[in-house]
Parts: C-alpha cells; sequence; structure tokens
C-alpha cells in the first residue's frame, strides 16, 4: 500500500465498506481492512456517539491486555463500520469484534476464562464496554481450525445480515503499541 492510499477505502453508495477493489478485484488489498487504532479513530469517530463506542472498545482492548491477551488481532464490524446514519437514519449501537488471540503463557482456554470470567462474558462486555465480542483463540495444534474459524467470521461479516448484500470490514492489531496515540486522537476528536 502506498502511503498515499488510505487502508479503509471510502464507503461505497449503499453505505457499505467495499469488500474488493472494484478496480483490482484480484487484489490482496481487500476486507479485512488492516488498519491502525489512529486510522479507525480518525475513519469512524466523527460523531459524539462513535467516540464514545470507540472509547468502549479502547477501554475492553486495555482489560484484554491487563489479561496478557496482547498477540493476535481484532477483525471490527457492524453497523459501526457502515454509514449506519445515512442508511438508516441512527447511530451504530455498538462495535462487533472477534478477537483472534495468541493464550498468554501459563494459561489454557479455560485458566483464562476462570481468571478473567468477565472478559468472555458477551452480556457483561456488551453491557459495559458496547463491544459485541466474540472469540476465535489461535493455537498452534488448532491447525485447521483456525482456518475453518476465519471462513467462518468472514462468512458471516461479509454480508449484511438481511440484506445478503456483499460488505467490507477492519482488520487491527490485538498490541497495546497503538492505543496511547488512539486514546489521544479520540481525546482530540472530543475536543478535551
Amino acid at each position: 500500500m502506498s502511503p498515499e492510499t488510505p487502508s479503509i477505502p471510502e464507503w461505497e453508495p449503499n453505505g457499505l465498506l467495499p469488500p474488493i477493489p472494484k478496480s483490482d478485484p484480484l487484489s490482496r488489498e481487500r476486507s479485512p481492512y488492516l488498519a491502525s487504532l489512529v486510522e479507525i479513530v480518525d475513519r469512524f469517530g466523527g460523531t459524539t456517539e462513535r467516540r464514545r463506542l470507540l472509547s468502549g472498545l479502547m477501554d475492553y482492548r486495555a482489560r484484554l491486555h491487563a489479561a496478557g491477551l496482547v498477540r493476535g488481532f481484532q477483525w471490527i464490524d457492524g453497523s459501526f463500520v457502515e454509514d449506519i446514519e445515512w442508511v438508516e437514519g441512527r447511530a451504530p449501537r455498538d462495535i462487533d469484534v472477534v478477537n483472534f488471540f495468541y493464550l498468554p503463557e501459563g494459561h489454557n482456554e479455560e485458566t483464562l476464562h476462570q481468571a478473567y470470567p468477565a472478559l468472555f462474558d458477551a452480556e457483561a462486555v456488551k453491557s459495559r464496554h458496547a463491544v459485541d465480542a466474540y472469540q476465535a483463540p489461535l493455537r498452534p495444534e488448532k491447525g485447521e481450525d483456525i482456518v475453518d474459524d476465519c471462513m467462518y467470521w468472514g462468512g458471516v461479516w461479509s454480508h449484511k445480515r438481511y440484506t445478503w448484500e456483499w460488505k467490507g470490514y477492519v482488520r487491527v492489531g490485538l498490541s497495546p503499541d497503538g492505543d496511547e496515540a488512539a486514546r489521544r486522537r479520540l481525546a482530540e476528536r472530543s475536543g478535551a
């Protein structure tokens, strides 16, 4: 990707991110679009409600990081990455996220869930952070199951739920490296 090319494309006339670049349908620059958290703030943080949701996402990420979940990536989707204000005349209600993560040292899925039950309680995460979170642990011994997880989530997220229109979504790294810069940018955009 060249420096002048944005990693997240503009919405199509239907208010959705394009699933692939129409000018180069075989390009590897396609959904999920790789972006930094700062780019996500810049691209999708244009309203007070969207900035509130981004703040919730950042708080949720901080809790993931505190639990040792720092390797992997997140897919971000739902009405948050759509021009839902124009399409449906409403703000996004939450941010849909799939967490693809490597287990922290000394944990398996069971011990991680026991140590941090609130992180894996979907209703609690949605209530506290306005994040509709799903988990897809990345484990070397999982092998082909990883491909199945990606195919499942890619298939679910590459279409609108009821109209079955093709659409794109965004990928951000799980590492906390860019989170403070994103929080600063969010504060700037909020006028704080």
